[in-house]
């Protein structure tokens, strides 16, 4: 157990977590994957915006926040319905390492169709789910 986990908790997320989450995301998969950054930024912000938001907008979101204060956000994920799929997970730098991705994860995900350099070497960690970019449900 994180010697952080006294510290936060893990509740369904809201609408006024959405401008943070879409930003988050928008900037960890751009600056995350050498793939996504060839683009140009701006090219990719108008375009991936639309994708980020109907995917933010469909999916099942969990957020890690701080104990006494739950409008601080510390970390997410973006899930699908089933909570079979992880589309997104994102925590604060200062956070990192300490266990709360993994709490704001399924057990088991059999899918993750959103990867980062980063996110390629936790795959084993979480059950070697199948990357699968087109899985958005």
């Amino acid at each position: 157990m994180s010697k952080f986990a006294d510290l936060y908790n893990i509740r369904d997320g809201k609408k006024e977590d959405t401008n943070f989450i879409l930003s988050t995301f928008l900037r960890g998969l751009y600056y995350g994957d050498s793939w996504f950054s060839l683009m140009p930024k701006d090219v990719f912000m108008q375009h991936y915006k639309r994708i980020a938001e109907a995917l933010v907008n469909k999916s099942n979101i969990k957020v890690a926040c701080l104990l006494d204060d739950p409008d601080t956000i510390i970390g997410y994920s973006i899930l699908s319905q089933d909570y079979q799929s992880v589309h997104w997970v994102y925590v604060k730098k200062n956070w990192r390492l300490n266990g709360i991705a993994k709490s704001l994860l399924p057990r088991h995900p059999t899918t993750v169709s959103h990867l980062t350099t980063v996110g390629k070497q936790l795959l084993p960690k979480i059950n070697n789910p199948i990357f699968n970019p087109f899985k958005l449900t």
